[in-house]
């Protein structure tokens, strides 16, 4: 194609897009906006290169940024989110009343997002919800709770309230049996439009189950009400008008008393216990489904606690090598509880009951005696993992550094490793413990990076020895150019920071020269060896 063809296709399609909305942004994955283009000024008196680099929802009126983060968040590849009714911020905007709609793209990270002025005509379009034969669908039970999660983060953090509600028809299997196929198709239907307009972004609702319904939505939305509602379209569409027994129940997000990982797990068992027993569950707010989870897991608490007290699990061991030689750097640590189920799970059970930092240092204590009674008289160095949650604890390291304290020897073959770092939140207390610890002679590395956006904050703010690159690029540089741009940029920019990459999950060796060629030092994975109760590397031939 010709440039003057290039050109007129670019013109076009840029006219299209005028004639449609007046400002257009782009979102990054870290919610930071990365493009803009349109009347930014004229819409938000902002400038479009002073726009680039705000939160995109800090642009609306705190009361719709909750539904419009849930808009975000609920958005399906290729499919254009419907038009929403808002307002700027009063700050930026002046409040003006403004549409707004959005779409992510295949093979884009990014979300697209218009932003047009308004007139009566399109604030009747945007306000009537209008939904085709594809839109007339609710989420699954797993979306729904990332879904929530989402939304219920944004809440908390605006300082905001919003609500679950879970919708239960009694005997469901008879109401369909007397209902027609036909008929039973167009009530689904017309509760599914129900639940999403009540929802907070108009897609927030959730089959859980057949007759079991959810939905996030504001704490103004009256609960019997819409019970009502659900009602009456039944006693509308029963051919015998005998209707249905609908029964609701609402739980308090009572977002200030717990936290957002606390949140998580109670949205969970709040769900599996609605699945199970429909809305006879005994949990009122998040805050007492979190105490119902804690309780149910009563007896597993007490056997991890055990473990960790008796040191009750093993030591594995997986190789680190320097990619250029095929040497050993360091072999890390992993901890095997083999007797009693996925280590993984225990991990994360540990996570979620608060028990991070007990475990971290019960691994700590049994690599150190490891280091000292077994593996004595070898230099070989050793990475041992401390979960983001711990390393934010005053308590934990006080304990860790008086461990340390006693075996100042083994500094210089120790590094250690800083797993699950996206739950860090105090960078500046994380950053002063990583510096104590460098200043003592151990190394430290931050696991996972590449992650997210937010990685590159992390860096800059946790001044570290290593970083590992997530093997979910590590699986693709053989087959996607932007994975491998990536990890080469990322090698670049920790090599100006003097900071040494290990990429993990290396499985071949053409993955290994690849990641070689891009800059990558060293590398962990089943190519130089699978983790074994024994510490033992042989560089392959």
């Amino acid at each position: 194609m010709s440039d003057a063809k290039i050109k007129q296709q670019r013109d076009r399609f840029l006219a299209f897009s005028y004639a449609c909305a007046d400002l257009f942004i782009e979102v990054g994955l870290d919610d930071d906006i990365v493009f803009a283009n349109g009347a930014s000024r004229s819409l938000t008196g902002i400038d479009e290169q002073d726009i680039v680099g705000k939160k995109w929802f800090t642009l609306f009126d705190p009361s719709d940024r909750i539904k419009l983060s849930a808009m975000k968040a609920n958005s399906r590849m290729a499919k254009r989110a419907k038009p929403m009714l808002v307002h700027l911020d009063p700050l930026v905007g002046g409040g003006r009343e403004v549409i707004v709609t959005g779409i992510m793209m295949p093979s884009q990270d990014g979300f697209y997002m218009t932003i047009g002025f308004t007139n009566d005509l399109m604030s009747q379009y945007a306000d009537v919800p209008v939904f085709s034969d594809e839109d007339r669908e609710l989420m699954d039970k797993d979306s729904f709770i990332n879904a929530a999660k989402e939304a219920m983060s944004l809440a908390k953090s605006l300082g905001q309230n919003i609500d679950l509600t879970l919708i239960d028809i009694e005997d469901v299997r008879s109401v369909k049996k007397r209902f027609t196929p036909e008929i039973w198709t167009q009530f689904s239907d017309k509760i599914t439009d129900l639940l999403n307009s009540k929802s907070i972004d108009g897609q927030a609702a959730a089959e859980i189950m057949e007759g079991r319904y959810s939905l996030v939505h504001d704490s103004t939305l009256d609960r019997m009400e819409l019970q009502a509602q659900v009602a009456a379209l039944a006693r509308e569409l029963d051919p015998s008008g005998e209707g249905i027994n609908v029964m609701s129940k609402s739980v308090s997000a009572d977002l200030s008393e717990i936290s957002d990982r606390d949140t998580t797990k109670a949205l969970i068992y709040t769900i599996n216990e609605f699945e199970r027993k429909g809305v006879s569950l005994n949990i009122e707010s998040l805050n007492s489904g979190f105490k119902a989870y804690v309780s149910a897991n009563a007896q597993k608490i007490v056997q991890f606690k055990s473990m960790v007290e008796t040191l009750n699990f093993d030591l594995h061991f997986q190789p680190i090598v320097n990619m250029k030689d095929k040497e050993l750097s360091h072999f890390e640590m992993l901890s095997r509880f083999n007797d009693n189920g996925s280590t993984h799970e225990w991990i994360a059970f540990g996570e979620d009951i608060g028990m991070a930092a007990d475990f971290d240092i019960a691994v700590c204590e049994r690599a150190m005696n490891y280091l000292l009674y077994k593996a004595s008289g070898r230099r070989t160095k050793f990475a041992i993992n401390l979960s983001g949650q711990s390393i934010q604890n005053e308590q934990f390291f006080r304990t860790l550094y008086a461990k340390l304290s006693l075996n100042k020897d083994l500094a210089d073959r120790i590094i250690f490793e800083i797993t699950e770092s996206n739950t860090i939140k105090d960078f500046e207390t994380v950053n002063h413990f990583i510096q104590v610890l460098k200043a003592d002679g151990y190394k430290v590395c931050l696991d996972d990076f590449g992650v997210g956006a937010a990685s590159f904050q992390y860096l800059h703010k946790l001044h570290v020895d290593y970083v590992k690159i997530d093997g979910s690029y590590t699986r693709k540089i053989l087959t996607s150019d932007r994975d491998a741009i990536m990890v080469k940029n990322l090698a670049q920019m920790c090599k100006d920071l003097k900071t040494h990459v290990i990429a993990e999950m290396v499985e071949s060796p053409e993955q290994a020269a690849l990641l070689q060629t891009l800059g990558i030092e060293y590398g962990q994975g089943y190519l130089f060896g699978r983790p074994s109760g024994k510490p033992e590397y042989t560089p392959a031939p």
